[in-house]
């Protein structure tokens, strides 16, 4: 895992980034703030990460390990895209129901990386605890496994920051 992109997950991960921040929403039984998932895949020989991240202020993330010099693309934000703001917020009002079928290890507790590109790891945080499961993606994209409502807005929310990036490009190539 690349410097740079290990930075930005653990600004993620880290809950004590949202302690000064007004308007923090904490759902659920176990009070959740962050949610969102993290998946692995190959460029060519070489395994790369994706992170997601979504707090319930609306802000969302997505990075990923690539061959620029710093080794991390992403984007931020999906500030004033209303329909990547509304997945983003199901995905974590969906991961909040589930923490009761994820591991339950101590906040700051460091977030294991899928273990393939076949596996998906979705997390949730709470100010006291990370929660967390692996399963393989062909599961999470199985409609009848608990966890898909919660992978499929992950995905939505992927497509809405791809489409949000894909405009901004072709307007700048317009400009």
């Amino acid at each position: 895992m690349k410097q740079a992109y290990k930075n930005m997950r653990d600004f993620w991960l880290d809950v004590k980034n949202l302690e000064n921040r007004k308007g923090i929403i904490e759902i659920g039984p176990d009070k959740i703030c962050v949610a969102g998932i993290e998946m692995v895949f190959l460029d060519g020989p070489d395994k790369k990460h994706l992170f997601l991240a979504t707090n319930s202020l609306g802000d969302s993330s997505l990075y990923f390990e690539n061959n620029s010099k710093s080794g991390l693309g992403g984007v931020i934000g999906g500030h004033g895209h209303e329909a990547l703001q509304t997945a983003a917020a199901h995905m974590l009002a969906h991961a909040s129901k589930l923490t009761g079928n994820m591991t339950a290890e101590p906040v700051g507790t460091e977030l294991p990386a899928p273990t393939g590109p076949e596996y998906v790891r979705l997390f949730a945080v709470s100010k006291e605890k990370l929660f967390h499961t692996e399963i393989k993606e062909a599961d999470a994209r199985n409609p009848e496994n608990a966890f898909y409502p919660f992978f499929a807005y992950s995905q939505q929310t992927i497509g809405f920051f791809r489409a949000q990036e894909s405009q901004a490009t072709t307007g700048e190539a317009r400009a």
